[in-house]
């Protein structure tokens, strides 16, 4: 109830949230009057008129100076200590002016009121109005933001930096939470700024139960030596650590700007994401069994903790990888309550994939199992077919024989008019899925099968991000395929949040009677001009580019020609019909049609002979005929 009243009044316009902000001051003015009276003579007190007259005046003096400090033009959900300052000096201002009338109206004989209630009355008032605003703001945080998973850092150091760079962190965001350890004895148990600083003594019973998993060296004063000992502490204890380097070196440039904070997404991709619909979000995942397949990769991972922050009952994550999937298993231990299963298996283990969607009653199915590098693909065509074709059919398969409701494959822009054996796999991919989704619509079972489409996520495996900042850490030479290559980017998590809306769009259009099958496809803005992205971030690392008219630059871009299978500009659509919009801002939706005599179990039939005999010629015949797949453009 309380949450349904809160998000009602959170999309309200602005007009009407002061108003509604004008009458509760009111209100509590006025209460605070009437408390003040009633610890005064320790009673209830009840007003004759003139008196009731009187107490009106109060609020009716505080409203419009509260107004004029400014208080109703802030955002409540952001209130932070400063608006203390303002709301002590406009009730303290109220009082002196409601004393002065109160005291006239004493004057003329007309009321009691004794010189005491000023001073309850400014304390009440003040502790009202201000207590309502931060009770406001937390409830808003508590039940608009409760899916935010808040952050821990450690900062390790307790001098001027290292108090400077926790007081900053604290005050950047609610949802981060500072803990701060110190080498100086006399600095232990101390309080600056609201952060205790600890002793380093039971740094690791610390960082276990509070479930730290950052932390920030600031010790510009200590030795080599002794940093290089916390940072291995540190970092043995599973902690990502940075360090901040002293002042002076970043001013000589011994240091760049990227050693201290990392390259922000909206530094790079010029767009704003939107925030995601709660109830897009919760529509086809809150209460529910869902499975990942894939779920140690990037877009798999980041699947699975978005599907963590929203609550779903059950989670199953899937993945062939050991590693990649203690480390999701690992990390989502320590943030999640519902139940979590970790599954070592393939995609191809079609009485894997059955007995695991009977078993755990899955409901909803997030397919992002694949293999995704061009050329990597390109060099192993034949194991990148399989996973990326035979493997969406099994799991397809098993969902349609199971009690699954939703599936939803994660696709990518190579799926265009592909020119690489990688992007032809994955439009061979969405045409599984389409089959599926006919099947359903046939049998009208209320099944629901659909593709998301984009391009490149910012964080992913492969992405061309993390290989240019480690070119730039390492003094270059920054590899550039070709100079007029552009690709299309997005934060990671931003395409969770999407893919996951996306399913719910599908499962909602499938209600109303709309068939699915059908292909969402992401607002990935403008491309991206990939030389730009990478002068861009040598910029940002405070260096520049050495080229022609700067030869003495830091930083050398290098051509070294398309590889095999890639393109010069990626595509979001293939249709001749335009894409449609959806009730998403962000997120459109096409149909696109097999190609002529496409038969799926002929071509699955095809493929497995193809593969287990590897023929490449008729591999990419077989691509060529029913993927659309030419030549890199």
């Amino acid at each position: 109830m309380i949450r349904d009243v809160i998000l009602w009044l959170a999309a309200r316009n602005r007009s009407f949230k002061q108003g509604i902000l004008v009458i509760i001051d009111f209100v509590l003015l006025f209460g605070a009057v009437w408390l003040g009276y009633s610890l005064r003579f320790n009673v209830a007190y009840h007003p004759d008129m003139n008196q009731l007259l009187l107490m009106l005046a109060a609020p009716a003096i505080g409203v419009p100076i509260i107004f004029a400090s400014g208080l109703y033009t802030s955002i409540t959900r952001y209130v932070g200590e400063h608006a203390l300052w303002s709301i002590f000096k406009a009730v303290a201002l109220t009082a002196v002016i409601w004393g002065v009338v109160a005291y006239v109206v004493r004057l003329e004989g007309s009321t009691l009121v004794p010189r005491t209630l000023l001073v309850l009355f400014w304390i009440l008032a003040f502790l009202l109005t201000a207590g309502f605003r931060y009770i406001s703001r937390w409830l808003i945080l508590e039940f608009t933001q409760e899916k935010t998973q808040r952050r821990k850092i450690l900062v390790y150091g307790g001098g001027d930096a290292g108090r400077q760079i926790a007081s900053t962190l604290k005050q950047s965001s609610n949802r981060i939470e500072i803990f701060q350890v110190g080498d100086e004895p006399a600095m232990w148990g101390t309080t600056i700024g609201g952060i205790k600083i600890r002793s380093p003594e039971n740094l690791e019973r610390l960082i276990e139960r509070q479930g730290i998993s950052e932390a920030i060296v600031t010790m510009r004063s200590a030795n080599t030596s002794r940093r290089v000992e916390i940072v291995e502490r540190l970092s043995n204890l599973g902690l990502r650590v940075r360090i901040l380097p002293a002042f002076v070196d970043i001013a000589d440039g011994k240091h760049t700007v990227e050693v201290i904070r990392d390259v922000e997404i909206g530094d790079l991709l010029g767009r704003d994401a939107v925030p995601p619909d709660p109830g897009l979000m919760e529509a086809n995942t809150r209460g529910k069994v869902v499975l990942v397949t894939g779920a140690g990769g990037s877009i798999g991972s980041e699947l699975c903790r978005q599907l963590s922050a929203v609550g779903v009952s059950k989670l199953i994550m899937l993945d062939s990888s050991e590693i990649s999937l203690y480390q999701i298993d690992r990390e989502l231990a320590k943030q999640t309550r519902h139940e979590k299963i970790a599954l070592l298996g393939s995609v191809h283990d079609a009485a894997l994939l059955r007995r695991v969607m009977r078993d755990y009653a899955v409901q909803t199915v997030f397919h992002a199992a694949a293999y995704k590098h061009v050329p990597l693909v390109e060099a192993n065509p034949f194991e990148g077919v399989r996973n990326n074709v035979l493997g969406t059919l099994s799991v397809a398969s098993a969902a349609y024989d199971s009690d699954v409701e939703v599936f939803v494959l994660i696709s990518t822009d190579k799926a265009v008019r592909p020119s690489s054996v990688m992007g032809a796999s994955k439009r061979l991919a969405e045409l599984v899925v389409q089959d599926f989704a006919d099947r359903a619509q046939r049998s009208n079972n209320g099944k629901v099968f659909c593709a998301v489409r984009f391009g490149n996520v910012i964080g992913s495996s492969g992405s061309v991000i993390p290989l240019f900042k480690e070119q730039i850490r390492n003094g270059g030479p920054i590899t550039l395929t070709h100079a007029e290559t552009t690709r299309y980017f997005m934060s990671i998590e931003e395409a969770a949040q999407l893919v996951i809306q996306a399913g719910s769009l599908a499962r909602c259009n499938n209600e109303r009677g709309v068939s699915s099958g059908r292909i969402y496809i992401l607002d990935m803005g403008n491309p991206v001009s990939i030389r730009d992205l990478a002068v861009k971030m040598v910029q940002l690392s405070n260096l520049t580019v050495c080229d022609a008219s700067n030869p003495d630059g830091d930083i050398e871009i290098r051509e070294i020609g398309l590889r095999p299978g890639e393109k010069l500009h990626e595509e979001l659509y293939s249709s001749v019909e335009a894409a449609k919009a959806t009730s998403h801002e962000r997120i459109s939706v096409a149909v696109e049609s097999a190609p002529e005599g496409f038969n799926l179990a002929r071509m699955g039939e095809e493929l497995q002979h193809l593969s287990k005999n590897e023929d490449y010629a008729g591999l990419i015949a077989l691509l060529r005929r029913s993927a659309g797949m030419g030549q890199p453009a």
